[in-house]
């Protein structure tokens, strides 16, 4: 024990100074870290909301699109709760589900860009996807698109809010 208090004295003593590249790439790598921009966070979160998307268009189509001409969601939905809120929960669906996966996929300095902004991003990939739809064909009548926006913008804020402090509580401060 008296050995190792010795050989922590004389670490104290002596007088060690990372090599000034080292510190530099590690003050370069710790800064790129906590400072995101805007455009590589939305990149990123544009990518996980088109793959998850286009997964959700499998059993739920939007706007009359669907990638398997299955309908018996939204027949249901429609038949059982009506227009609008059919379109609610098509939008909640369509971006909710993307903003789940975004929350637990992205980096807590990200997570953080997001949450400052969410109302900025959620509105802008509701955008992007109607956008999007659009340009592939879709159909839109403005009373759908309203529904469906307010679907789609408040599942985006509450579940990626939820899946970062899921994701927060299982994997910590660090995740």
């Amino acid at each position: 024990m008296n050995n190792n208090h010795k050989d922590f004295k004389n670490f104290l003593d002596e007088s060690h100074k990372t090599p000034e590249h080292l510190d530099s790439k590690v003050m370069t790598l710790i800064s790129n870290e906590l400072q995101v921009s805007h455009s590589v966070v939305f990149s990123k979160i544009l990518g996980v909301q088109g793959f998850i998307g286009i997964l959700t268009m499998l059993f739920c189509p939007q706007f009359e699109m669907s990638l398997t001409n299955n309908y018996d969601l939204f027949h249901f939905f429609h038949r059982t709760f009506g227009h609008s809120v059919c379109m609610i929960i098509c939008g909640s669906i369509f971006l909710g589900s993307g903003a789940f996966v975004a929350g637990l996929v992205l980096n807590s300095a990200e997570r953080k860009h997001i949450l400052n902004s969410k109302y900025l991003y959620a509105l802008s990939l509701s955008a992007a996807a109607l956008s999007g739809m659009y340009l592939v064909g879709a159909q839109f009548y403005l009373n759908s698109v309203i529904y469906w926006t307010i679907g789609a913008l408040i599942s985006q804020i509450v579940l990626f809010i939820l899946s970062s402090k899921l994701k927060y509580r299982l994997l910590g401060a660090s995740s």
